[in-house]
């Protein structure tokens, strides 16, 4: 007997809407990809700290007492034979990091961060001292200078004795537009021939889409992918003179991109984020005194047994909601997590920050 047409029309309609991905979340090439040479440049520099109220670095660091010296020095102040007078704990030494974002050109401003680096137990109400910022290459791009802002870093540890701020150490700040860049980074576009776009996360499939929204808006073979990273594009020889113009065409097209489980941990601050479609196969898992069952329950439980899920397999917000109402500690529920992922019954990536 031969298949009703309709039949089989509803098996085609199943079999396109599954493989033809979900426009809904269609997302910008520039969201999800950026162009070769195109990415923030690392700084870094050394500076001092000064106006701390008795928080800053002990005589254990000497250092920080030398650089007071030559900060001296260089504004004149007779420094000779000060080594032995100069007390007090007012002055930290710290390293300076900043981030010089594509296009900046001289005299734009940046934010920075400042960490201690000796025995200073806050930052807190200290200014920063006109300080040089290298890149990798030996050269300076930027300075920093500028009240140091705390209330946004962690707290760290508690106070040891009466010595210590109340609110913990503070040893890590920020300045807010402290930064001023001094030299500039030069990106050439227009005469290329050539550019290429690399995907912030590498996936075949996101690169062979990318390339058909690229190739179908211009209607020709413009775009070609060299791996699951990168794709080539070549520039038309009538849109060489203006690349800027272009590229914003090939940046603003939409695709949707390849989805990837993914749980974020950051251990320093407790902050735990999970994707969708992120699943726990039937395991079971024992921290201290918890124990956690995902499957087919054994026979013979007990009322008395500990807190169980019995499911076939579950979501891995449902069993975080679930260890949340047990009252699990965020540090055990990060080490669960690890523990999933390593006996491999969680199907996701894990990736730490912080």
């Amino acid at each position: 007997m031969k298949p009703y047409p309709w039949i089989l029309i509803l098996v085609v309609l199943s079999e396109f809407f599954l493989t033809v991905p979900d426009s809904s979340r269609a997302e910008r090439i520039e969201d999800i990809a950026h162009v070769e040479g195109v990415t923030d440049n690392p700084l870094v520099g050394y500076g001092l700290v000064v106006g701390l109220p008795g928080t800053g670095d002990t005589r254990m660091t000497p250092f920080a007492r030398r650089t007071l010296e030559s900060a001296l020095s260089r504004l004149g102040v007779n420094v000779r034979d000060l080594d032995q007078k100069i007390r007090g704990r007012n002055v930290a030494a710290v390293v300076i990091t900043g981030r010089l974002i594509p296009f900046m050109r001289v005299g734009s401003r940046m934010s920075v961060r400042v960490a201690s680096v000796g025995d200073a137990t806050s930052l807190s109400g200290g200014t920063l001292l006109l300080g040089a910022l290298k890149g990798p290459d030996g050269n300076v791009y930027a300075t920093a200078q500028g009240p140091v802002d705390t209330t946004r870093a962690e707290r760290i540890g508690f106070p040891k004795d009466k010595k210590e701020p109340l609110g913990g150490r503070r040893t890590i700040g920020r300045v807010e537009d402290g930064g001023l860049v001094v030299r500039s980074v030069p990106i050439v576009f227009n005469g290329r021939k050539h550019l290429w776009i690399n995907l912030n996360h590498s996936s075949f499939t996101t690169a062979s889409r990318v390339v058909r929204a690229i190739n179908a808006h211009f209607q020709s073979r413009v775009a070609q992918a060299s791996d699951a990273g990168t794709i080539t594009v070549t520039i038309p020889s009538t849109d060489q003179d203006d690349v800027v113009g272009f590229m914003a065409h090939v940046l603003n097209l939409r695709v949707t991109p390849d989805s990837e489980p993914l749980v974020v941990i950051n251990q320093q601050s407790g902050t735990i984020v999970i994707s969708r479609d992120v699943t726990v196969l039937p395991c079971a898992v024992s921290q201290k005194d918890l124990t956690v069952q995902v499957g087919t329950p054994s026979l013979g439980k007990s009322p008395g047994e500990p807190f169980r899920i019995v499911e076939r397999a579950v979501s891995l917000r449902q069993l975080v909601r679930a260890l949340n109402l047990l009252g699990t500690r965020t540090p055990d529920l990060i080490a669960i997590l690890e523990a999933l992922k390593e006996s491999g019954a969680l199907k996701a990536r894990i990736r730490v920050a912080g």
